[in-house]
């Protein structure tokens, strides 16, 4: 290996050692996943607990053989990979060490690395389902790679992390949490928040490398006894100098313009990220199967729709019009029907009712094999 090589691959496990040291402080459900590999590469102490598995025991384990429908969760896996979507929320069913499942939860999002290092996934796992609720039908949400309003505060305080989450500069040189710059210098901003808070900072931390930059809203230590409400934008910074993040901290906020008694934490952004219903995944999964159960020639050229050309699609065959998933994709309507003019010619369609008749007609086909469970789609075409 030559020298530039060993470098660059010291940068790239300081990288993963950091989001493991990130998760391994957290108190909530956390968990590092290797996104190329597919296997986990660390679990917080209640993430452990919720799989019934030692820590010590985890690195390494093959994460498409711990749930449920490893076929779905590969997809994911790969659509992620492939930068389609870059979070999702849904409910997976996870194999414990006695051979029992769980059902949780599960809200993750990609942690993009530089050129050549690896994609990581972190994951908070909610408490697990009773059999009433996971009775109830769930909807999997995701999120497209689409940039979010996460305006950097006008009036904060610029800091530079290394890559332990240790302040490493602190710009203006002013007061920072009530302590002189010198004084806040070396300090973990993991040990400064509040441990209820430390999911919603990580995802921030995490979406900053799908977006550039991200916000939540937090509390942090102010002094020595206090907590403050506070609203950090990290920002990717430069790894290869062993800076990872940037982040502006500032007073937070609420509409009135006044600092806030009772925080209230969000994971900010994410949620009306994870609002979008899962088209993609649906419409991916779905075509696989159909190509799988009728084998038809046009729907095996849908197979090479573009991404952005599956989801018009999805939201064609759910129902929608072209205005209205013009507004939705953020497209202009005459782009929408390019789209769709250019996927009629690959599926061998003339219309719109064409083409939801010929989808619709495969998942009924496909309701009708023996063993074969319904999706979503499948059951409102049906």
């Amino acid at each position: 290996m030559s020298q530039a090589d060993g470098a660059t691959a010291g940068r790239h496990s300081r990288w993963v050692e950091m989001w493991r040291e990130a998760v391994c402080a957290s108190a909530a459900g956390m968990m590092l996943v290797d996104l190329t590999a597919g296997r986990f590469l660390e679990l917080s102490p209640r993430a452990a607990e919720l799989l019934g598995r030692p820590r010590d025991s985890v690195a390494g384990l093959d994460y498409l053989a711990a749930v449920d429908d490893a076929r779905r969760a590969a997809e994911t896996f790969r659509l992620v990979a492939d930068g389609v979507i870059d979070g999702l929320s849904a409910r997976r069913r996870f194999l414990r060490a006695d051979s029992s499942w769980v059902e949780v939860q599960v809200t993750g999002w990609a942690i993009r690395a530089t050129a050549g290092g690896p994609h990581l996934g972190l994951c908070l796992a909610g408490e697990p389902i009773s059999d009433e609720a996971a009775a109830a039908s769930a909807e999997e949400v995701v999120a497209d790679p689409a940039s979010p309003d996460d305006a950097v505060p006008a009036d904060g305080t610029r800091i530079t992390l290394d890559d332990r989450w240790r302040i490493a500069g602190v710009e203006p040189s002013a007061p920072l949490l009530g302590e002189a710059p010198a004084q806040a210098l070396g300090r973990s901003v993991l040990d400064l928040t509040h441990a209820d808070d430390l999911p919603a900072l990580l995802f921030a931390f995490a979406r900053a490398t799908t977006y550039g930059k991200a916000g939540a809203r937090v509390r942090l230590r102010h002094g020595h006894a206090r907590w403050r409400s506070m609203r950090l934008t990290p920002a990717v910074l430069d790894r290869d100098r062993g800076l990872p993040f940037t982040v502006v901290v500032a007073p937070a906020r609420d509409e009135h313009g006044t600092g806030m008694a009772d925080p209230v934490v969000q994971v900010s952004g994410l949620a009306a990220d994870l609002r979008r219903i899962a088209t993609r995944i649906e419409v991916a999964g779905m075509l696989g199967q159909l190509l799988e159960l009728t084998g038809s020639p046009r729907l095996t050229a849908a197979g090479e729709l573009s991404p952005r050309q599956r989801e018009i699609v999805a939201r064609l065959v759910r129902g929608e019009r072209v205005r209205s998933i013009a507004m939705a994709m953020h497209l202009s309507p005459s782009t929408v029907r390019n789209h769709l003019s250019v996927t009629f010619d690959k599926v061998g369609v003339r219309s719109q009712e064409e083409l939801v008749a010929l989808w619709r007609s495969a998942a009924s086909r496909a309701l009708r094999t023996p063993g074969t469970a319904a999706t979503p789609y499948e059951e409102q075409a049906s």
